[in-house]
């Protein structure tokens, strides 16, 4: 008996550990996903400052599947996947090339959970000043591109 209790607890020990969580999936009430995640062991991972974020939003410009890693769920849930896309193909061709940015602007919420970052951009064909708003949902996350706006200088 204590053979098979000893053996039932390894078993059950080894089990648990053999099982591995690959993604997780958020869907809303209808079950339409709204945001697949790879899971990552974050001990592997530095935290994303804002700064680097940033800096992959723009230097992901013409690949919307990385560019997509940024955002925030909340974000797709004010403006489709679709017309964002259209939106930054539409930016992409009308000003050109990114040639530089430069933060002029740094503004963190009470709660460090938020902050906005105000850019000059320069492109090949006109300059503008663009805002993105990150948020992380906990202390522990990275954060994550919740609005983009982009203004003509």
């Amino acid at each position: 008996m204590r053979k098979t209790i000893i053996y039932l607890f390894i078993l059950t020990f080894s089990f648990s550990f053999s099982q591995n969580k690959k993604g997780e999936i958020l869907t809303d009430g209808q079950g339409n996903i709204i945001e697949k995640k790879e899971l990552i062991k974050k001990d592997n991972l530095e935290p994303k400052t804002p700064n680097k974020i940033l800096k992959e939003f723009y230097l992901n410009q013409n690949n919307f599947e990385n560019l997509d890693n940024l955002m925030s769920f909340r974000f797709y849930q004010k403006t489709p996947y679709s017309e964002f896309k259209n939106a930054i193909e539409s930016k992409n061709k009308t000003c050109g090339k990114l040639l530089n940015y430069k933060i002029v602007q740094t503004e963190y919420s009470d709660d460090k959970k938020s902050v906005r970052l105000n850019t000059d951009v320069n492109y090949e064909n006109m300059n503008t000043i663009e805002q993105i708003l990150l948020i992380k949902e906990t202390d522990n996350d990275n954060y994550e591109v919740f609005g983009y706006e982009l203004k003509i200088k």
